[in-house]
């Protein structure tokens, strides 16, 4: 019984690995949030969000040196991003966009609310 119980637990908190078309893809971490800002600019395009944001974490799972070398280099990245999507369909930019906001989205309810001690009653009232 205590072996079904632990199964199931530790199940409830570990998310199976992400991919997108056979490839894996990296967790959103401040790290990959850093490399993803250093390769977009301000006017860039949803869509090339989409496809980037999904790209360089595709690149972090692969091989993270490499990737973070080519972030520096928004040139370079672009080109082999280009070259990435160049076969893909419409299909495959509505897959990436459910992943990329899936996996924004829940970045964003890991975030904690701090409350001031001033404002919590401990004990018994």
């Amino acid at each position: 019984m205590n072996d079904i119980l632990d199964d199931e637990l530790n199940g409830s908190f570990v998310r199976p690995g992400r991919d997108y078309k056979g490839e894996a893809i990296a967790d959103y971490t401040e790290g990959s949030r850093l490399l993803m800002l250093q390769c977009k600019e301000p006017q860039d395009s949803s869509v090339y969000f989409i496809w980037a944001f999904l790209y360089i974490h595709i690149l972090i799972a692969k091989n993270r040196k490499e990737a973070i070398k080519l972030a520096w280099n928004r040139d370079e990245f672009r080109d082999q991003l280009l070259g990435w999507i160049e076969d893909k369909t419409e299909d495959d930019r509505t897959l990436a966009t459910n992943i990329v906001s899936e996996m924004i989205e829940e970045a964003s309810r890991a975030k904690v609310s701090v409350v001031l001690s001033g404002n919590i009653t401990l004990g018994n009232d």
